[in-house]
């Protein structure tokens, strides 16, 4: 029987999984009610306030916290009380990500499904979709940002 793995370590790591889901559900509360009642543009100026000026990690690390950061929103999605919440979800991501010296492109499309006309949030990181499948938003029209107001009606 080989090394058993020390559960100290195990179990550390779990915990520290836990927090910052946490962390992320409450980002994404506080977010997605700022967006409610000032808007995106107030909304990612807020956001900007807090973030921390640090230098951006070793391409290693960025790899590490994208999938960290990208599994643990992703746990959030499947939540049934999550759903239609891209936008808040996206723009905590990219606060969190941020803090830890990661920059990201947000990215809103829209696109006309089932005859009624649909909106989706994302990030990117150097042209790459980051908190999404690049087949979930292959459909979308890119908007420039500076020219959406946001209706979080809208939001698939």
């Amino acid at each position: 029987m080989g090394p058993q793995p020390d559960v100290s370590i195990v179990y550390r790591s779990m915990r520290a999984q836990e927090r910052l889901l946490l962390q992320a559900h409450a980002i994404t509360i506080l977010t997605e009610t700022s967006l409610r009642f000032t808007g995106l543009r107030t909304t990612q100026k807020l956001l900007t306030r807090f973030m921390k000026n640090v230098p951006p990690p070793a391409p290693e690390a960025t790899i590490v916290l994208l999938d960290t950061y990208s599994s643990i929103f992703n746990r959030m999605k499947t939540a049934a009380s999550r759903k239609g919440r891209c936008l808040s979800q996206s723009l905590a991501m990219r606060f969190m990500l941020g803090r830890k010296g990661i920059s990201t492109d947000l990215r809103i499309g829209i696109c006309q499904e089932h005859g009624k006309m649909e909106a989706h949030a994302w990030l990117e990181k150097d042209g790459k979709p980051v908190n999404d499948h690049p087949s979930m938003i292959e459909g979308y029209m890119t908007l420039p940002l500076e020219k959406v107001n946001v209706n979080t009606r809208l939001f698939a």
